[in-house]
């Protein structure tokens, strides 16, 4: 009868397929198909970042490179950290003709005082310089301008410096009347830690001879670098 509802549709096990195939989670339009891993999109990572890596050595290496030839304070702080690490490295110095920088192997010095001398036999005390640490050869040496008696000079006992294998003196016995004489001290050894002062003492016309008479002297200390 026209007036009664039609009875539901029986259930069914098919699957209606859908109006826009293959479906949006397979839309081109919508996302990309999924893909597996490449293992060479890795390598290709990888490979980038190890140029960089080199081209940054590269750069480092330059501005080391400049900082070691040409930065004073630089290389002032190799030699410090080769000298602190106490490790079997080549020794740092010049061969080209110039003035080995300090710290380094052939550093050299000269120091002088100068002063006068009466004709009268005369004691009197100098202060020459003071060396840096380090292993040095030292060697003293004395120009007198007037005849003396008799000269000597050596670094006494009170003034001795640690790590100095001998006393750097010298000795003229009666040079009589001779002016204008060079009196050269022993060379030494000096193996020393921490800033050290060298004062000597000088004997003037110590034989008192009939030709002793006043002066002026220059004393001079010379110091080289051996490490």
């Amino acid at each position: 009868m026209s007036g009664n509802p039609s009875p539901p549709p029986a259930p069914s096990n098919v699957v209606p397929m859908p109006t826009n195939w293959p479906g949006p989670m397979f839309n081109p339009g919508a996302r990309p198909w999924p893909q597996s891993p490449s293992c060479f999109s890795e390598l290709a990572g990888l490979n980038a970042c190890y140029d960089s890596v080199q081209m940054m050595e590269q750069i480092l290496a330059k501005v080391v490179c400049d900082l070691a030839q040409t930065n004073t304070a630089f290389q002032q702080c190799l030699v410090n950290a080769i000298a602190a690490s106490g490790s079997n490295v080549p020794l740092i110095g010049v061969t080209n003709g110039s003035d080995a920088q300090p710290g380094q192997v052939g550093e050299f010095h000269q120091f002088n005082v100068n002063g006068s001398y009466t004709a009268a036999p005369q004691t009197q005390m100098i202060s020459v310089a003071t060396l840096q640490p380090g292993d040095w050869t030292v060697q003293a040496f004395c120009n007198f301008t007037g005849t003396t008696g008799g000269v000597f000079f050596s670094i006494p006992n009170s003034n001795y410096p640690a790590g100095l294998a001998n006393n750097m003196s010298g000795f003229l016995a009666d040079p009589g009347t001779i002016s204008n004489i060079q009196c050269i001290g022993v060379p030494s050894r000096a193996l020393i830690s921490v800033p050290t002062l060298f004062a000597f003492e000088i004997d003037t016309n110590t034989t008192n001879s009939g030709s002793a008479a006043a002066g002026t002297f220059a004393f001079f200390m010379v110091a080289r670098r051996a490490r």
